[in-house]
């Protein structure tokens, strides 16, 4: 079991890989740390901005393009799941509750590559857009269930990964920072302008802690800022929201 501290420790150097990670190597890196430190084999991001399918993972190089080349997303009962959560789960054969012929196949093929198990994080964007951010493992991980702490964090973990990474490699057909921000995104940069700290802004707009994270980091992020205060600053130098 991993300690509280040691938590906080793991998102903290994860956080800090995704500021400085600039390519694809950078971002496979900080996942794969990350997964090994929760105590899963492999990560694999996969990001769904038409008409592109975005991959990132650290699974077997044979699996990962087998998947792509067979459209394994179009059946994949972790990506189905997936799209009707809201929250992240975990996940095996039996929990899934696999019914059609070609799912059973898929797992099959996962399993020869030692698949088993994982706990996978959903991510909604705007205009279709969707992601989803997993941690696998093999059978000896299997359904250890996770503490709500571990969950908790990696529920963020792949909130800030989704972020960055469609930030930085541009995803879709326009760059983030091209982007107008949200009306959710302007009314949390104007509630941290007047000093609201992120539970604070989470209770006045009736959404999570972790959603307002969120929100500013995806700002941040558009506005080319290095953290929230800049992005305040920033935003209210272009007139986005009131000074």
């Amino acid at each position: 079991m991993v300690s509280v501290t040691v938590l906080d420790l793991t998102f903290r150097d994860f956080v800090d890989a995704l500021e400085t990670a600039h390519d694809e190597m950078g971002f496979k890196g900080a996942a794969d740390r990350l997964a090994a430190r929760l105590g899963y084999r492999w990560f694999a991001y996969l990001g769904f901005s038409e008409p592109a399918l975005k991959v990132l993972s650290s699974y077997p190089n044979s699996w990962a393009q087998q998947y792509v080349e067979q459209r394994y997303e179009d059946i994949d009962p972790v990506v189905g799941l997936a799209r009707s959560s809201q929250r992240s789960f975990q996940w095996d054969r039996r929990t899934l509750g696999i019914a059609s012929a070609a799912q059973q196949r898929f797992f099959a093929e996962a399993a020869k590559f030692g698949i088993h198990c994982g706990a996978t994080v959903p991510i909604r964007g705007g205009f279709g857009r969707f992601a989803a951010f997993t941690l696998a493992g093999n059978r000896d991980a299997s359904l250890e269930q996770r503490p709500t702490e571990v969950m908790d964090m990696l529920q963020l973990a792949g909130l800030y990964y989704h972020a960055h990474v469609y930030a930085k490699l541009q995803l879709g057909l326009n760059r983030l920072a091209d982007m107008p921000l949200t009306q959710r995104e302007r009314q949390c940069l104007f509630w941290a302008a007047r000093g609201k700290k992120m539970p604070e802004t989470a209770q006045i707009l009736g959404i999570s802690t972790r959603t307002v994270v969120f929100h500013l980091e995806n700002a941040r992020s558009k506005l080319s800022a290095s953290t929230v205060a800049q992005a305040v600053v920033e935003a209210a130098n272009r007139g986005i929201i009131l000074s």
